[in-house]
């Protein structure tokens, strides 16, 4: 009897894996090949992409017709298309996607990724120091405003982030606020009269009366918390990647994205924010620059180099540059970093 159940026990497995076996789907053959371009081909913004596709051999259905979408651009060709990237492409990652009709009615889609480069270097810009202000060596700056004769600065780390509001130039304190201590602080900007601030992992915002700072709403995002500006209408945020996003401030949703790059390719780990004259600016985290950003575009324009702006061999416990506020009366931008005992007042210039 023992050898009879252990006969049905192999039977039944050896049924089970021929079931498994046969319910397998059998690989999709692909019936077009994209010629053109390659995989992750690299462009710059004045060249021309060819996309080219042809039939494989055992494909004898006859194409009726191919479209190709590339952003919100439809466009309708046989089997090849040139595209200009300074008309139809992103700065960054774009995928294009083919869609070949048979005659047969049915359908097939393809896709290919491809990035662009911008083939313009950036300006260096450079600055002259108007004056030193005392900054308070115990703040982890994460976000830095100057509204209406009042500085704002946000601090960072878990346990110790906190809100301060401070009297124009005398940095004396008007209002300080605890950040909760699961929450570590990030950037901040004002929009009307709130405040808003973003927190660093938690994918949780914080909103606040500018005035008195008492938190009045909360708010939701799907990356890490990293700086925040806005250009009147929009929140815009990055997340330490390449990516900038701009976002409805009235329900959150994300109006677009922007990808961030120079023509050596993406800048990563931007930071604190700043929107001034119609560009952003962007600390990069780690370096003493700041990336001056086309909004439109996501080109970097120009760079300052702040890295001689003071000698950090004569200080223990400083951390990175990070911090931008504008003086829009004198035209002039404010900068400090994580621990830092000053903060600058700087004029920018050509060079």
């Amino acid at each position: 009897m023992k050898n009879i159940n252990i006969w049905l026990s192999l039977f039944l497995v050896f049924q089970s894996c021929n079931s498994e076996v046969k319910n397998k789907s059998p690989r999709i053959k692909s019936n077009i090949k994209i010629d053109s371009p390659f995989s992750f081909e690299i462009f710059n913004d004045d060249d021309t992409v060819e996309v080219r596709i042809s039939k494989t051999i055992n494909n004898n259905k006859k194409i009726k017709k191919s479209l190709l979408i590339n952003g919100n651009d439809t466009l309708s060709f046989t089997d090849k298309i040139d595209l200009y990237t300074n008309q139809n492409f992103i700065y960054g990652k774009n995928t294009l996607r083919v869609f070949v009709y048979y005659e047969d009615e049915s359908i097939e889609k393809y896709s290919r990724q491809i990035t662009i480069y911008p083939k313009q270097k950036p300006l260096e810009l450079g600055y002259e120091i108007i004056k030193i202000l005392p900054h308070d060596s115990q703040i982890y700056t994460q976000g830095l405003i100057l509204d209406q004769n009042h500085f704002y600065e946000s601090s960072g780390q878990y346990g110790k982030s906190f809100l301060r509001k401070y009297t124009s130039d005398e940095f004396v304190t008007s209002k300080e606020i605890k950040i909760a201590s699961n929450l570590f602080a990030e950037g901040i900007t004002i929009l009307e009269d709130k405040l808003f601030m973003l927190t660093w992992k938690s994918n949780k915002g914080l909103v606040f009366d500018k005035n008195t700072l008492a938190l009045l709403d909360t708010f939701e995002y799907n990356t890490e918390g990293w700086g925040l500006t806005n250009n009147e209408r929009e929140l815009i945020m990055s997340d330490g990647s390449e990516k900038i996003k701009f976002i409805d401030p009235s329900n959150f949703r994300i109006n677009k994205e922007i990808q961030v790059y120079d023509n050596s390719g993406k800048v990563e780990s931007l930071n604190e924010l700043e929107y001034i004259n119609g560009k952003i600016f962007s600390n990069i985290y780690g370096q003493d620059k700041i990336a001056v950003i086309n909004p439109l575009s996501g080109l970097v324009e120009s760079y300052i180099n702040l890295e001689k702006i003071m000698n950090k061999k004569n200080y223990k416990n400083i951390d990175v540059m990070n911090g931008i506020a504008f003086n829009e009366k004198s035209n002039t931008l404010y900068i400090t970093g994580k621990w830092w005992p000053s903060l600058y007042e700087i004029k920018l210039s050509k060079r």
